[in-house]
């Protein structure tokens, strides 16, 4: 049973920050240190400073980019820099974009508080596998501030008729926020308080599963915070079990939504198996078609070449594009299905080896490594990027040996691997556009309870 609630939103001040596109950044995980850099020297204000903090020489165990954005955070609401809502709401999300291919996009999404669920209680699903030193550095984070800084993003099956009734009102009145950032995309925000509605919002959700969409290393972290923080309470049970810290901060994004996009992220091979690429394409040609494309030498007319070929792939139909460098580029359609069986990991069920995905790593990268007697991709080897044309030009400027561009996984196969209680191979989505960090925080007061 999915449990949201409204909550009161820390939110920057317009009458101090005039201009929020300025202080707003993405997510932590998908900035890069130049964007690091980059949205530090946009505002001195700027959220990079409480979500990704820089590491300065003379750090130590106690002064650190934890600590300071534990500084930042108590003196922007002394400052009044943030301020809070006065009273419990959930927020309505429209994010307006375009997208190569379709023009002009619109998806929307409700930010509330999702009561943390353990992912074996078949309500909250995860898709992606974690690692340990990221989730540690979120927890030395939510340590430090006691908040939600940013959105995890959360999908759900279906639509909930309250949330789409109270959008289409939203829209013909002014927004609580509105801005559009450095790529483009327009974001608003409209608060709703009405209780009523709220109320209804929550009977739609109680027998919705969530699946997370960007966010597992948070919602994970969370899981232990609030767990170390049952550990101290020592109030009434019927109190401890309404703290915001039994809550997170989500995003919920209908899976029928036009506007929920999944970007493939493609590969990048530093060396081909084989010694060369026609000694990888005769390997490949036991298993897959092999078809020379025509493409011109500009990267994005080559991406958009490629990836056109990609798009019109028959339904279950395996197939991968390939390119070389030069004019060389190459369309690959599985056509052994045995080999798939055989490689693509034969201890899952059918539906996460028949993510493309999956066959990638099986029968393009680690395959044909194993057969030249490697056990294990030596740790450069392999890149990825959500940009195909980055990715060609960065095999044109000869540091890649070769670039392996993919169609995107479905949303109906994130749901499906999350369902069977699999996590899918590392790199499998990106969605787009992220949500933007900044338009609300969750902060974890001590001494409140959610309204439920």
């Amino acid at each position: 049973m999915a449990i949201i609630a409204p909550f009161r939103g820390l939110r920057y001040n317009p009458d101090l920050v005039k201009e929020l596109s300025l202080v707003m950044a993405p997510p932590y995980d998908v900035i890069s240190p130049e964007g690091q850099r980059t949205f530090h020297a946009r505002h001195e204000q700027n959220v990079i400073r409480l979500i990704l903090g820089e590491a300065l020489e003379g750090d130590d165990a106690v002064r650190n980019q934890y600590s300071r954005a534990g500084d930042y955070f108590r003196r922007w609401q002394t400052e009044q820099v943030l301020v809070r809502d006065p009273a419990p709401a959930v927020y309505l999300y429209q994010q307006t974009f375009q997208l190569p291919g379709a023009g002009t996009l619109t998806r929307y999404g409700l930010i509330g508080l999702v009561r943390l669920e353990e992912f074996g209680s078949r309500t909250v699903f995860p898709h992606e596998r974690t690692m340990g030193a990221a989730k540690a550095d979120r927890l030395r984070l939510i340590q430090a501030c006691h908040a939600n800084l940013s959105s995890v993003f959360g999908i759900y099956p279906g639509r909930f008729l309250e949330l789409d009734r109270l959008t289409a009102a939203a829209e013909e009145s002014k927004p609580t926020i509105d801005l559009i950032d450095w790529d483009g995309i327009h974001h608003r925000v409209w608060t709703c308080q009405d209780r009523a509605a709220i109320k209804r919002l929550q009977a739609e959700c109680a027998s919705t599963p969530l699946f997370i969409a960007d966010g597992h290393h948070r919602y994970e972290t969370a899981l232990t915070f609030r767990d170390l923080m049952r550990e101290k309470e020592k109030g009434d049970p019927a109190q401890t079990q309404r703290r915001p810290y039994n809550y997170i901060m989500m995003t919920l994004v209908s899976a029928e939504d036009p506007g929920l996009v999944i970007l493939p992220i493609h590969r990048l091979l530093r060396h081909l198996p084989g010694g060369s690429l026609d000694g990888y394409l005769a390997q490949l040609a036991r298993q897959f078609t092999v078809e020379r494309l025509p493409v011109p030498r500009d990267p994005a007319a080559a991406a958009s070449a490629l990836l056109s070929r990609l798009r019109q792939t028959k339904e279950g139909t395996h197939c991968f594009g390939l390119y070389g460098g030069e004019e060389r580029a190459y369309l690959l359609t599985l056509a052994d299905e045995q080999a798939l069986e055989a490689k693509a990991d034969e201890d899952k069920p059918p539906v996460y080896r028949q993510l493309d995905v999956t066959i990638v790593h099986a029968l393009l990268i680690e395959g044909p490594w194993s057969r030249q007697g490697l056990c294990d991709l030596p740790e450069d080897a392999l890149s990825y990027h959500h940009d195909a044309a980055e990715a060609i030009r960065l095999v044109q400027q000869g540091g890649w040996a070769a670039a392996i561009l993919l169609n995107p996984t479905k949303i109906a196969e994130v749901q499906a691997v999350a369902e069977a209680g699999l996590r899918m191979p590392p790199k499998s989505t990106f969605f787009y556009p992220k949500l933007l960090t900044g338009l609300a925080i969750h902060p974890l007061m001590p001494d409140e309870v959610v309204e439920v």
